[in-house]
């Protein structure tokens, strides 16, 4: 039992110690990809590349004046002339600027982990092959709004990063101007984009700008249609009715909220045995439902926790005499399990106002 405590003591200080080196300068430096929600790719030509993140697309405008930003930056960066000087090893330069527009750099340094030489003639030569990485961190102060909830100061990111084959070629691609590019992705961001083999998007006015997917969302985000085919088994009254849907729901999210609209045609069977003969009814139900929340990991396509989530069906065929005219079921809330696929309603049957209720339990199972 000691030996055991002992060892724990030790894993516990090592791990803590862990969190300490990532609390630090990589905490701030470090921004992880749930940061932003839309990446942009531009090829400046020679193998250095332009990368653009972005939390709102309405960031994008304080990029216009590209050209000024990395100038000031080429001024500030001129202390780390001799950190610099080095042209094998491989360099990353943060550039953070936060909302009161105070400026923090951090540099960092590689050697390569084995060395590699060209021989021409006689002479010899060391050969770089990494790229070198200039990262320019925005943060802005602003005033989240979310549903149910009222308005909070909160902190969102842009960031830009140069990929350039050495630090030298950034006063060559300042010269060839960036505002160009940057007004060129405000224009043409909404219009067509074009796969290449790989399945690269690029846009169709500009090919050299690339996404992941159209508008530059790069893990699913934006508005879809999603078909719904589902089979169900609800309590009414006291008949066992099972039934299935078929139908589609509209999602309008962002990078933090989403919204889902859905409309499906749902026949529900009853069965009765007459003198040894079984007969089926047939009952349908048009269902609207409804649900508003969060977005988890980034990604509106994965199940998450609804704030809002309702379903209004009204009786549209009947036959026998299970469901009164004007039969309207309602299900508020649900259970979600199995990451969405299974869930479980309860919801509240009813006619002309709230006549005759009835309680129910629905099973959802979708595919």
């Amino acid at each position: 039992m000691l030996l055991l405590m002992l060892a724990g003591s030790i894993k516990g200080s090592l791990y803590a110690q862990e969190n300490t080196s990532i609390s630090g300068a990589d905490k701030k430096f470090e921004l992880s990809s749930d940061k932003f929600s839309r990446r942009f790719l531009i090829d400046l030509g020679k193998g250095n590349k332009l990368q653009i993140e972005l939390k709102e697309m309405a960031d994008l405008d304080r990029l216009k004046n590209m050209d000024s930003l990395l100038s000031a930056f080429l001024q500030d960066i001129g202390y780390l002339r001799d950190s610099l000087s080095d042209e094998i090893t491989s360099k990353r330069i943060d550039y953070l600027i936060d909302s009161s527009g105070r400026k923090e750099i951090r540099f960092q340094q590689f050697k390569p982990k084995g060395s590699i030489f060209l021989l021409n003639k006689g002479d010899l030569a060391a050969l770089k092959l990494e790229q070198d990485t200039v990262n320019f961190i925005g943060a802005i102060e602003y005033q989240a709004k979310v549903a149910l909830k009222k308005p909070f100061p909160d902190i969102r990111y842009y960031q830009v990063s140069f990929f350039v084959n050495q630090l030298d070629e950034l006063p060559s691609i300042l010269a060839a101007g960036l505002n160009d590019k940057i007004l060129s992705l405000l224009k043409n961001v909404y219009s067509g984009w074009q796969p290449d083999k790989t399945g690269t998007l690029h846009l169709q006015r500009d090919p050299r700008i690339s996404a992941k997917l159209p508008k530059g969302y790069f893990e699913g985000h934006g508005d879809f249609i999603t078909p719904v085919i589902s089979v169900n088994v609800q309590n009414y009254k006291n008949y066992f009715v099972p039934s299935f849907s078929l139908g589609a729901t509209l999602t309008i999210s962002n990078a933090v909220f989403k919204y889902e609209a859905g409309l499906q045609w749902e026949p529900q069977f009853l069965f009765q045995s007459t003198q040894g003969t079984l007969k089926t009814f047939r009952n349908d139900f048009l269902t609207l439902t409804y649900g508003q929340g969060f977005v988890r990991d980034h990604d509106p396509r994965k199940d998450s926790y609804l704030l809002t989530v309702f379903s209004i069906g009204y009786l549209i065929r009947r036959e026998g005499e299970y469901f009164d005219n004007h039969t309207i079921r309602i299900g508020a809330g649900n259970i979600s399990l199995f990451e969405g696929k299974t869930k479980i309603e309860p919801a509240i049957f009813f006619h002309d106002f709230f006549r005759q209720v009835t309680p129910g339990l629905r099973w959802i199972q979708r595919f």
